[in-house]
């Protein structure tokens, strides 16, 4: 996973694969190039952007799976956004899909867990957020390792917010350890911004690290 001063370009290249996708017609393709396009986009801060090629990407999908692997991509989108109403509408279609399709790496109940986590606080319903941030169901083998990490910085945004300090400290002490295991600068950059002036330890530890990644980036 990038760090965050590159992933403009991400977002760069991944738009020059829309054009290979529409010469080939193929509803498939050009799906999962719109999910991967606006996934990128939303990660560059382009937020808007991303909720329309995420929405197209959904609109495209040829079935089921091909939707089951646009719709959490674009809930973390709508939730950036800030749009509640999609948001919301988003993952009670990943609820009903979650019974029909085969779970993967991204969908899956405990992935999908912490985007509801993230959209709910960045829709403004902080208490809801507060009551579920316990019920994170445990991970399974489709779980992708760096989802326990992007999950555990949520989690402890989340502790801060209900003033949980301890808890707070304790998830992101794990996150950092796995991140730097995983070799994941962009959830270093999480660790840092979530950590701020209330876990100076944690903030210092994962700006250390950050730094030395980047150094073994530039080598």
């Amino acid at each position: 996973m990038l760090p965050e001063e590159r992933l403009a370009t991400a977002a760069h290249w991944t738009a020059k694969s829309l054009e290979v996708a529409e010469y080939f017609d193929d509803p498939r393709m050009t799906s999962y190039v719109l999910r991967m396009h606006g996934n990128e986009l939303r990660k560059a801060n382009l937020r808007g952007a991303a909720v329309q090629r995420l929405c197209h990407a959904v609109a495209t999908a040829p079935d089921d799976t091909a939707r089951a692997a646009a719709l959490p991509l674009l809930a973390r989108a709508a939730g950036t956004l800030g749009n509640g109403e999609l948001f919301d509408r988003v993952m009670r279609e990943t609820d009903v899909l979650l019974d029909r399709v085969d779970h993967t790496s991204l969908f899956n109940p405990f992935s999908l867990h912490e985007i509801r986590l993230r959209g709910l606080v960045s829709t403004g319903r902080t208490e809801m957020a507060m009551r579920l941030v316990e019920q994170s169901p445990a991970p399974t083998t489709v779980v992708a390792p760096q989802w326990r990490v992007i999950e555990l910085i949520t989690v402890a945004h989340v502790q801060l917010l209900a003033d949980d300090r301890s808890g707070a400290a304790q998830s992101l002490d794990t996150a950092t350890r796995e991140a730097v295991t995983q070799r994941l600068p962009h959830q270093l950059q999480r660790i840092v911004r979530a950590a701020g002036k209330r876990l100076p330890a944690q903030h210092a530890t994962a700006v250390q690290l950050l730094d030395r990644i980047r150094s073994e980036m530039a080598a």
